[in-house]
């Protein structure tokens, strides 16, 4: 685990590193996979030579209803449209079983953290501590003879379930990451990071959830996810509205304008989002110092122009979309940010 914030994006932030193996080499090859609610998105990475690692590869995979059953093989199909010659692959959790704090600890060694978390867990986890898996790493220095750290907890059953379902695919799980932290890696590795003194906030929206990471001097110092995301917009505009949900998706797919009553309903529903990202922002203010300065979108609603203009209306702050690499669209951010991790087999 590493030790410091210099090291933790050198390491790929080995967060649930129980399950992971990770080479202290950069590896010529990785594999990012993040099995969604709704589809499968798989990204390969080349070696870095000059600039940025090579996207070797992207795939989607669309789940129907009931997919769980048959996850081994979807995730097998994904993995295999890649074309690439490895079996290892990272992957992610998120919800509501994944608990995530930045937390103040007393200065301490790398080893004594590793027995320090899993107590100092008991206060944040509403399970009992043997039902989880307890990992965290240390961002920096904070107020008087303490550090900032992250941790992270998640229920073991929910770990064992995904690495089971990459097994049964034939594959090899070496990562065991968290979605809100794969996005934030993503954007810290982004060729347009800029300054890494910038404040920023990301939001992930999903399927059914939005991961959130508000990352300061590159390391991120709230991380959570939120229970909103396209299904639940999409429900609730075409309530509002009268039009069937396929249409109202159709709508907030496209990257120009919508029709009014349908933008109106979208910026409504935006609210309850809002409100917890202004909530979040806050926070981070009162516990980390000056809000962010700007707020990146991305995920599956990264480029729609009826979302991206909702949030304008209730965040102050300017929006950016945004996307993990050149010719990669938002919706690949996780497996992006997973891919950055790993070794290959």
């Amino acid at each position: 685990m590493p030790a410091s914030s210099s090291s933790l994006l050198q390491s790929g932030w080995s967060l649930l590193s129980r399950l992971a193996t990770v080479s202290p080499k950069e590896p010529k090859l990785t594999i990012g996979l993040d099995v969604g609610t709704s589809s499968i998105k798989t990204v390969a990475l080349g070696q870095r030579r000059l600039g940025p690692r090579p996207v070797l590869g992207q795939h989607v995979l669309e789940l129907g209803s009931g997919s769980e059953v048959h996850l081994p093989q979807a995730i097998q199909r994904a993995v295999a449209a890649l074309r690439v010659p490895t079996k290892a692959v990272s992957v992610s959790v998120s919800g509501q079983w994944v608990i995530m704090r930045v937390i103040e600890m007393p200065v301490m060694k790398p080893d004594e953290l590793a027995l320090a978390l899993p107590i100092e867990a008991q206060r944040y986890v509403p399970f009992r501590i043997e039902e989880v898996i307890v990992d965290g790493t240390i961002l920096g220095p904070a107020d008087g003879n303490k550090i900032w750290v992250v941790l992270v907890a998640c229920k073991r059953d929910l770990v064992e379930r995904r690495v089971g379902w990459v097994r049964q695919a034939g594959l090899e799980p070496v990562v065991v990451d968290v979605d809100a932290l794969a996005v934030a890696n993503a954007v810290c590795a982004g060729a347009d990071n800029g300054s890494s003194t910038a404040t920023r906030a990301v939001i992930n929206v999903g399927t059914q959830w939005t991961n959130l990471a508000v990352i300061k001097s590159g390391n991120p110092y709230l991380i959570r996810d939120i229970p909103w995301g396209i299904e639940k917009l999409s429900r609730r505009v075409a309530e509002q509205t009268g039009l069937e949900e396929r249409a109202v998706i159709g709508h907030l797919k496209q990257s120009e304008a919508v029709p009014p009553a349908v933008q109106e309903a979208v910026a409504i529903m935006c609210e309850s989002l809002t409100t917890e990202l202004q909530l979040s922002f806050d926070f981070f203010e009162n516990h980390f110092g000056p809000p962010p300065q700007q707020l990146l979108v991305t995920g599956g609603a990264g480029q729609s122009a009826s979302f991206l203009e909702a949030l304008k209306r209730h965040v102050s702050l300017p929006i950016v979309p945004w996307t993990p690499a050149a010719g990669l669209g938002g919706q690949f951010t996780v497996a992006y940010g997973l891919a950055l991790r790993g070794g290959a087999a």
